[in-house]
């Protein structure tokens, strides 16, 4: 175990219809909240819908659903207008971009000084992300995510995504950016198209199996990751693409996606995000969920080929998964345990019907091809890589992208 160390939310709810009484926790704390949301949610209905919750517990409230996704500093400009007019709920609604945006306005809105060098850069250590000398809760006494997707996990999670000035896009990792209180409510994501429900769970399940195998996995972040990712292997069939509007079936990936959100923000991820990032942050049109998918096999045998600890953790995964879908696997060798657990996800790419090939994912195979060595040069020294339990080569990673 390489660091004692877990945090999350301090409340995370999880049932039906449970917004209007989560919110009621923060009654006589908070006074004026901002709906932080897309267009899209807006024109949906489901903000004006949070709203009427938050005025009916006594909040002044106001919607702002501006988003940027992977925003810049000066993107986040009109969201700390906002938040400005002495605002001190914020409530995010949506997937991973209103989360992300909302995580950043407040920390920006509370530390007023703050640059992005003073929150990019790599760590040893999982509790060197407490930043311990920003402000957290002075002004904004509460951030509330309410996820729309079963994705990221970033209800729960100490991660943002920041573009600097010179274009890069940067994982920010800091326990600062926690959200105070995550809302998992399945009707919240029934609004979710098929297709966005499948790239969310392949993404959801990509970060379980890598924090299993990560150097900062550890007794407290193991259950949730496996528990994320066996719920999500063995409901996959029939909660996605079987019955893809079943309420039931979304409440288990929507658990499962917060489950793995969890586990991966203490003991984080591994070269498949890493790679990922990079190739959604240079084609956009790829999701990251179906960049992992296509990724995450090959990192899976990698791994096991070179960590007989990884190997162990991925066969042991196996097992379990093995025993939710009611097959047998006990006496196979530990290879074969991995070659199952590789196959079980394939699997769910060929029932969801995602590329396995970057070419066959709308990008140009030429475009591609020309970008591999830049894409595996960032990740190699990607915070993600560094936690992977194998250290690849740059040619490694390239390969993978092949």
């Amino acid at each position: 175990m390489s660091m004692l160390w877990f945090r999350v939310p301090e409340s995370v709810y999880f049932k039906r219809a449970i917004v209007h009484e989560a919110l009621t926790d923060l009654k006589g704390i908070c006074k004026r909240a901002m709906i932080i949301t897309d267009r899209d949610l807006t024109w949906l209905g489901v903000a004006h819908r949070v709203k009427k919750i938050c005025e009916a517990n006594g909040f002044t409230t106001s919607v702002f659903d501006q988003v940027v996704k992977n925003p810049s500093i000066n993107d986040l400009q009109n969201g700390l207008t906002e938040a400005k007019i002495f605002k001190d709920l914020i409530i995010a609604l949506g997937g991973g971009t209103a989360m992300n945006y909302a995580k950043l306005v407040r920390i920006f809105y509370e530390n007023p000084e703050l640059t992005s060098d003073q929150l990019v850069g790599s760590f040893d250590s999982i509790r060197d992300r407490l930043h311990k000398n920003l402000v957290r809760g002075d002004i904004i006494k509460s951030l509330v995510c309410i996820p729309t997707t079963s994705c990221t996990g970033d209800e729960v999670t100490p991660f943002a995504r920041l573009t600097l000035d010179n274009g890069t896009i940067e994982l920010i990792s800091t326990y600062t950016l926690t959200p105070n209180m995550a809302i998992v409510d399945p009707e919240m994501s029934m609004g979710m198209p098929k297709d966005v429900a499948v790239h969310s769970a392949l993404h959801a399940l990509s970060m379980a199996i890598e924090s299993i195998v990560s150097i900062h996995s550890n007794d407290y972040t193991l259950p949730y990751a496996q528990q994320a990712a066996v719920a999500i292997i063995s409901n996959f069939k029939n909660s996605i693409i079987d019955h893809a509007y079943d309420i039931d079936g979304r409440a288990l990936m929507h658990n499962a996606a917060t489950l793995a959100g969890m586990a991966s923000g203490n003991s984080f991820l591994g070269i498949s995000h890493s790679l990922s990032h990079f190739v959604s942050s240079r084609f956009h049109n790829v999701h990251p969920g179906v960049a992992n998918s296509i990724i995450l096999p090959k990192v899976i045998k990698f791994n096991a080929e070179k960590s007989d600890v990884a190997k162990k953790a991925y066969a042991n995964l196996a097992d379990k998964v093995a025993v939710s879908i009611g097959e047998d696997i006990y006496e196979k060798s530990d290879d074969e345990k991995v070659n199952y657990l590789i196959n079980q996800v394939n699997n769910l790419v060929s029932l969801g019907e995602v590329p396995t090939e970057f070419s066959a994912a709308g990008v140009d195979a030429n475009e591609f091809k020309s970008a591999v060595a830049d894409i595996a040069a960032k990740a190699l020294v990607d915070q993600g890589t560094a936690c992977n339990p194998v250290k690849p080569t740059l040619d490694d990673l390239k390969n993978m992208l092949l």
